[in-house]
């Protein structure tokens, strides 16, 4: 093993550091994600059955209407969508990773739930006054770089009907020595990151003056090969995302903790989900 060129990659990153590899497109870890989405016990990739039935009766007890036009951005392999579709809403979900839009469009066409499905990332969306209701959940616009936060906002603005909803959520910065990664490593014969051999090393940091979080996972196959996926997510406290919606042109009508029942620090009211209109 080549411990200097380790080194090198393992060094605490500048603030939005791209990593070395992409996790949504590999055909391999894409399998991985997708079983985790659809896993109904655990929090993993999506939240587990019974929170998107809370998450999504929630939500439908902050709009003005029975049966909406609904964008779920970011909406992965349908999970809300299918629900929202079957109290008899009509969807649009937009997702990134194709094998999450294939599995959709597989579930919708077996339910029959009319669903439309867009493999497109949220940032190139081009829709005008089209929905009654866009949601984007389970803490997506904590991932948004600066200078996209506002292209999203943008976009999610643009698509609402005139007096339409936008509902999402964040993390916050509660317990932060808590959720930021602790070191860990990992050696498997065959695991979520690949399908050969391969040494994981794991580690998070807190970028405090920016209330970021970074996720490192660094991975080494027998060849000496090293890949960087680096997560980033940015934390959001009571009057933060004020300013970013007032940019944009959004009325703040609330923001709410406690949405979700407590348990981790990924629950309860270290999530605080907003609520805001056009």
């Amino acid at each position: 093993m080549n411990v200097e060129k380790l080194l090198t990659h393992a060094q605490k990153p500048a603030l939005y550091a791209p990593g070395t590899a992409v996790m949504w497109t590999d055909p391999y870890i894409a399998q991985q994600l997708l079983a985790c989405h659809i896993n109904p016990d655990h929090d993993i990739a999506s939240r587990s059955n019974t929170k998107i039935e809370l998450v999504v009766n929630w939500m439908l007890t902050q709009t003005p209407k029975e049966r909406m036009s609904i964008l779920d951005l970011g909406c992965g392999p349908g999970l809300y969508a299918e629900k929202l579709a079957r109290l008899g809403h009509r969807v649009t979900g937009v997702d990134f990773s194709q094998t999450s839009i294939d599995h959709a469009c597989q579930q919708t066409a077996a339910n029959q739930s009319g669903i439309t499905y867009y493999c497109n990332n949220y940032l190139n969306i081009t829709f005008e006054n089209e929905f009654d209701l866009v949601i984007l959940i389970y803490m997506d616009f904590c991932v948004l770089k600066p200078a996209e936060r506002k292209i999203v906002l943008d976009n999610v603005y643009r698509a609402l009907k005139p007096g339409g909803t936008f509902i999402f959520d964040v993390v916050n910065s509660k317990n932060i020595a808590e959720k930021t990664l602790k070191p860990s490593w990992e050696v498997c014969e065959q695991s979520f990151w690949s399908n050969k051999p391969y040494l994981a090393l794991n580690t998070g940091y807190y970028y405090a003056e920016h209330k970021v979080l970074l996720n490192q996972h660094i991975v080494i196959n027998e060849q000496d090969e090293i890949k960087t996926y680096l997560f980033w997510s940015t934390c959001y406290d009571d009057g933060d995302l004020q300013p970013l919606l007032a940019a944009s042109h959004f009325k703040t009508v609330g923001h709410f903790d406690n949405v979700l029942p407590a348990g981790d620090v990924w629950n309860g009211d270290n999530v605080t989900f907003y609520v805001a209109e056009k």
